[in-house]
């Protein structure tokens, strides 16, 4: 009896040992993932802000006759925040395949490649290119060339194939792609000031000020209609001609 139990106590132990598939003791197969992988570094698969800056823009034409018409701005200055968003991407510089004993697989120099993330091989940095498969990558280094070895990634590490890859044509490599976008904000300060026409022998303007405030508050401002100098936010224009549809007028600088 003690010899069949040792020998079906061997045999669940053996078959712990060959259950390559099979987690049975839940933490066997991670401690062998993280024995022969390489941690992987992932990288943001959403837009990553690269820049946030403040824009200024104006329309200040100074010592130069100007005609607008009623409705249109005749001063403006404006502040802007221009927020720049990037992603990491990578194309071939050419047609080619990574050739292997297995099937080889295809780069299109049309197609464009999101890194997954990076690990480190003996102290160099190589990142992870998708393959068709998923869960699959191919190593780029930081010139863009492929690492003889692909692999597979298994939670947060990389385990290294077997086999070999050889690239074709031999200077197949990924370069960078600048796959980038801006997003400008509403005015968060400054003011415009637009004609707004001639009524009861004054010329008006409607005075928008944006100072703490993305949709501006309204303020109706007039002068009277005749020929001179007026000033508004502290910048001089004379006025050289107004009517109810248009006004010409000169910034003094």
């Amino acid at each position: 009896m003690k010899k069949i139990l040792m020998l079906l106590s061997l045999s669940f132990l053996a078959g712990c040992l060959r259950a390559e598939n099979y987690d049975i003791f839940g933490f066997r197969n991670d401690i062998f993932v993280m024995a022969d992988g390489y941690r992987i570094k992932f990288y943001e698969q959403e837009e990553t802000l690269l820049e946030s800056k403040m824009v200024e823009e104006t329309n200040f034409k100074f010592n130069e006759a100007q005609t607008v018409d009623k409705g249109y701005s005749v001063l403006s200055s404006k502040l802007y925040r221009k927020d720049i968003y990037a992603q990491a991407w990578v194309r071939p510089n050419k047609n080619g395949v990574l050739s292997s004993p297995g099937l080889p697989c295809k780069f299109s120099a049309q197609e464009k490649y999101h890194l997954i993330g990076q690990i480190e091989i003996d102290g160099v940095i190589y990142r992870l290119v998708p393959d068709q498969i998923d869960d699959f990558a191919f190593l780029i280094d930081e010139d863009g060339k492929f690492y003889g070895r692909g692999g597979q990634i298994k939670g947060n590490y990389f385990i290294l194939t077997e086999g070999e890859f050889f690239p074709y044509p031999k200077d197949l490599r990924m370069e960078e792609v600048n796959v980038s976008r801006a997003e400008q904000s509403k005015p968060v300060q400054g003011f415009d000031v637009k004609y707004d026409g001639v009524r009861l022998d004054r010329i008006w303007f409607t005075y928008l000020d944006y100072e703490g405030s993305d949709t501006g508050r309204f303020e109706n401002i007039s002068f009277p209609n005749k020929p001179g100098l007026i000033t508004i936010n502290g910048i001089n224009m004379r006025v050289l001609q107004a009517d109810d549809q248009k006004i010409t007028y000169m910034l003094l600088k």
